[in-house]
């Protein structure tokens, strides 16, 4: 039997279909749900991505760089200022993208390098059009070239556009092969370069301020940045009929000073003048401010540098040893004093300067020597002294002992002390033992507290020191601001310092008594002369500060200092009470026991000066090379003391000099500064004084330079040095001449020949005006007659050679009936010098810090 044939089944087809169906259908619905989903993610969720890359892609967003403010002096004189240039930018992506070959990149490398002239290489600008990143990316963004000027900068980009890939089939112009754009920048100058600079400081590569103003007042001067938007092209480029959107840059705020520039320049000077001729190892500091307001006058840090060229060694000794690579004992000791012991010390420790790199115990690379050294000779030249670095005071600090004496009510001005010239502590202690000396074992006897200020009697102020206690003294400490920052406004002032406490100074009477005349505390130039200044504007301590106020572009003033009394320190009657001590300490007028003056180097004749020296030997540090301590020397001096206005306040810090001793060392230094800065700033006189007199010029002859000095100050007489600093051979006037108060007297070092000058025709000018023609020919001036009239006529004729400090007389026209046509007087000379040579009354007793 056979089995029956299968049938096909009739559903079969419609089956298939159906499923096919179904399968399409689940498809298109697969399909067009992404497709919904990406238009809901494109148009709804991530719209406004989108839009702000779209925006991006299509828009140049460019910077606008804020002008940096100016720094101005007090007077007004441009002291900082910023100059507009371009850095050139390329975008080596796009270039690409471009379709830029290798050899149309190295021909355009080749002109841009030869556009810029500035010794940049092909070789590099092709490396920085063709730059890429880790991954071998291409950059958007390099910098080919920094603070080109504008025309320079025009030409590269002229270039960079006309520059192009051969035009494609139905396109009128190809694309750029070097795709380059600029961005504004500025550079910084310092039109007087050191001058001021270890104030003003400077400015990273960047822009923004590394040390000083440029950097205590950055977020002032830099200003904000601006925005330029405008629509480009698929190639980058901006299109040519689109409209940029300009948001303006707010340019930076400029800083007026306190600083007078003149002020400046004379401290500057003689500071220099001093660090050379007293061969100072750790430079010098000086601050003349104003006692009762705070502002500064001038400040110096020397050596400085020049802003313009930050990273160069400027001390020429500094870089001769950094030369070196084989140190000699002198060399070890500059360093140990300019760097710091403890900062050299591995360094020097073989004294050789090595120039190959090591690595540490991690296997790190460390620099040489060569390059550590040569960076701590760069800090060191960069700090302002008078904030960033501690000394001992010495015996200045004593001011603050007498202070705290007359204050507090437990001692009077008539307070007297014995000085035996030795006092001991834990005498036949088995332990250890002290014993304090005066200067040069000095024993001064019964003083009172004028006398111990005057004589600087480390023994009167030990005893004094016991009297008030360690509570009371430190409380007074505490209140001159000694433990404490001033709070001037510059950065990087020290916040600490070293001063004993109530309890150190209790629990070891050592403590006490050397703090009581200045030692083994340190504490800033500034603190103390900010301590000085509450002595005298009649007790209070005020905030000092160099910026007057703060301009903007247009000239409004937007930010005034205003004076800040911290508090009041002493009263009227006690500030009153020891500007009188200070004042007999250098007024060789006033009568005292056996008429002694310890700080007579620092008078000027005509002025009202108090002064304090200090000297103080560095205990903390190894002995000098020679044998001896390291010492700071510094002066403080006031005027005029019946209504102060000024203080000057100097430290040298470990002068080499023959003389051991602040009186001797840094009060000439000081008279020299008051000499030009009392007449300058309009300090009163002494009514007493008459500077329109006289005065019989004294020989100087043999004399060193720094005892002429002091000499010529205490007569009323200016000076000028012909020559390098040495011993005088010659001067003119001549000794026994009789001059003008005031006038100069030229003193040379190197030759017995007068140096000449051509006297100007002064004739019908006024006597203000002619005095200052003739000054400037650096000659001599004497009036006949009313000098607020017209000049009639000049004893040495106009036109004609003459001898640097010849007096010159004017005939006034109130006065003379010497018409201004006739023959002038016949020249008048000093008269001759008798011969007679006296010693130098230049050298002082030295004052008595130990």
């Amino acid at each position: 039997m056979s089995n029956p044939s299968a049938q096909p089944d009739p559903h079969f087809r419609a089956k298939v279909l159906r499923r096919t169906l179904v399968a399409i259908a689940i498809f298109l619905i697969f399909f067009f749900g992404i497709l919904i989903y990406q238009l809901y993610a494109l148009q709804l969720r991530d719209a406004e991505l989108y839009r702000t890359e779209a925006v991006t892609q299509q828009m140049q967003d460019t910077e606008l760089p804020a002008t940096r403010g100016s720094i101005y002096s007090a007077n007004g004189k441009l002291l900082a200022k910023s100059n507009t240039v371009w850095n050139i930018i390329a975008n080596p992506l796009q270039s690409s993208k471009n379709g830029a070959t290798t050899a149309q990149l190295q021909e355009a490398a080749s002109h841009i390098a030869e556009l810029l002239g500035d010794g940049t290489t092909a070789d590099s600008v092709f490396e920085t059009l063709t730059a890429t990143n880790a991954d071998g990316e291409l950059y958007e963004y390099r910098v080919i070239a920094r603070g080109v000027e504008k025309p320079v900068a025009d030409s590269i980009i002229e270039y960079s556009m006309n520059f192009r890939t051969d035009p494609a089939e139905g396109e009128e112009e190809g694309y750029r092969i070097a795709v380059l754009s600029t961005e504004q920048t500025s550079t910084r100058s310092y039109p007087y370069g050191a001058f001021l600079s270890s104030v003003l400081g400077f400015c990273n590569a960047d822009g923004s301020g590394a040390y000083g103003l440029e950097k205590s007042y950055d977020d002032v001067l830099s200003g904000t940045p601006g925005r330029s938007i405008a629509e480009t092209n698929v190639n980058g480029e901006v299109l040519a009929n689109a409209e940029a959107e300009v948001y303006p840059a707010i340019d930076g705020g400029n800083l007026n000073l306190t600083i007078d520039e003149n002020v400046q320049a004379i401290v500057e000077e003689y500071l220099t003048e001093a660090m050379d001729t007293l061969s100072v190892h750790g430079r010098g500091s000086a601050i003349v401010m104003n006692v009762n307001t705070g502002a500064i006058l001038a400040m110096a840090s020397v050596e400085q540098f020049d802003p313009n060229d930050p990273y160069k060694i400027y001390d020429e000794k500094m870089q001769a040893i950094l030369d070196k690579e084989e140190l000699d004992e002198e060399d070890v000791d500059w360093l140990k004093s300019r760097l710091g012991e403890d900062e050299v010390a591995d360094i020097i420790a073989d004294a050789k300067i090595s120039r190959e790199t090591t690595t540490d115990e991690e296997g790190n690379t460390v620099s040489s020597e060569y390059t550590q050294l040569q960076g701590m000779m760069r800090e060191a030249q960069w700090k302002n002294k008078n904030i960033t670095e501690l000394y001992m005071p010495g015996s200045v600090f004593k001011l603050i002992t007498a202070s705290a004496g007359l204050d507090s009510g437990i001692m009077t001005a008539e307070q007297t002390f014995y000085c035996s010239g030795a006092f001991t502590v834990n005498e036949g202690s088995q332990l250890w033992e002290h014993t304090y000396h005066c200067a040069n074992n000095a024993a001064h006897g019964l003083l009172d507290m004028a006398g111990a200020l005057n004589h600087s009697c480390n023994l009167w102020f030990i005893q004094a020191a016991q009297t008030l206690q360690p509570t009371v003294f430190y409380d007074y400490i505490q209140a001159f601001g000694f433990t404490q920052p001033t709070g001037i406004d510059l950065p990087n002032e020290t916040r600490w310092s070293s001063v004993y406490d109530a309890e150190e100074m209790a629990e070891v009477d050592t403590n006490l008594y050397t703090a009581a005349f200045g030692q083994n505390e340190s504490i800033t130039p500034m603190q103390m002369a900010t301590a000085v200044a509450a002595i005298a504007n009649g007790g209070y301590l005020v905030t000092p500060y160099v910026v007057d106020s703060v301009t903007d572009s247009s000239g409004n003033v937007v930010q005034k200092t205003e004076t800040a009394i911290r508090r009041q320190v002493i009263s009227e009657e006690v500030s009153q009470q020891l500007l009188a001590m200070m004042e007999t300490s250098v007024d060789p007028n006033i009568p005292t026991e056996n008429d002694y003056h310890s700080n007579k180097n620092a008078y000027v004749a005509g002025y009202r000066i108090g002064g304090k020296s200090g000297t103080a030997e560095r205990t903390d540090r190894d002995w000098r090379f020679d044998g001896d301590y390291y010492k700071a020397m510094s002066f403080a001096a006031v005027l005029p003391v019946d209504d102060p206005e000024i203080e000057i306040f100097v430290v040298l810090d470990d002068p080499r000099a023959s003389r051991d001793f602040a009186s001797e060392v840094v009060a000439p230094v000081m008279g020299n500064i008051i000499s030009e800065v009392a007449p300058y700033l309009g300090i009163e006189q002494d009514p007493d004084y008459n500077p329109t007199g006289t005065v019989t010029v004294q020989t100087c002859l043999n004399y060193t330079w720094t005892d002429a000095q002091v000499t010529l100050n205490r007569l009323g007489l200016k000076h000028k040095l012909i020559g390098e600093s040495g011993t005088i051979v010659y001067q003119y006037p001549y000794g026994g001449s009789k001059v003008p108060a005031g006038s100069t007297v030229y003193l040379y070092t190197q030759t017995d020949q007068d140096a000449m000058t051509t006297v100007p025709d002064v004739v019908g000018k006024s006597g203000s005006f002619a005095q200052q023609m003739l000054q400037a020919a650096n000659l001599n001036v004497q009036f006949e007659g009313d000098s607020g009239g017209k000049v009639t006529a000049q004893s040495v004729e106009a036109n004609t050679s003459t001898a640097y400090g010849t007096i010159v007389t004017l005939t006034m026209e109130a006065d003379s009936g010497t018409a201004a046509g006739e023959e002038p007087a016949a020249e008048t000379q000093p008269e001759a010098d008798s011969g007679a040579s006296e010693e130098a009354s230049g050298s002082t007793e030295p004052d008595s810090a130990a």
